[in-house]
């Protein structure tokens, strides 16, 4: 999710620089492309400016919400790591309470600890009993 974040971030920090320099470009074709009486050839270059100028803004107010949605995402993912680490916590506490025997993780396990960045070891099955508790 972070390097999804980064690369939004990374487009519009380059779509930022286009601007400017499109922007640039714009007014030199202004200076360059007068006619001899000293009017522009286009119609109305101010307007050009202006609309240019509002869709800079809107990228830059862009750019800020993908900044906090990031810092969203963020604050989201480790409150879920927090949790399942209280709850893991808790299955671990039953189980030392119980006696229950380890059993290895499954390929999802796995994955899911590797999404959450959790290093785990807690998989157990009650004494007795032929279904893994997880």
């Amino acid at each position: 999710m972070e390097a999804t974040v980064e690369k939004l971030e990374a487009m519009f920090l380059k779509s930022e620089a286009d601007l400017e320099v499109m922007e640039k470009r714009v007014k030199l074709d202004l200076i360059t492309k007068a006619e001899p009486n000293g009017r522009p050839a286009e119609e109305n270059p101010a307007a050009m400016l202006e609309t240019l100028r509002a869709v800079r803004a809107k990228h830059t107010w862009l750019c800020a919400q993908v900044r906090e949605m990031g810092a969203e995402q963020q604050d989201i993912m480790d409150s879920i790591r927090n949790t399942v680490d209280h709850v893991l916590e808790q299955i671990q506490h039953l189980h030392q309470s119980t006696g229950a025997q380890a059993e290895p993780k499954t390929g999802s396990v796995h994955e899911a600890a590797a999404l959450l960045g959790l290093m785990f070891t807690l998989e157990v099955r009650p004494p007795g009993d032929g279904a893994a508790v997880q």
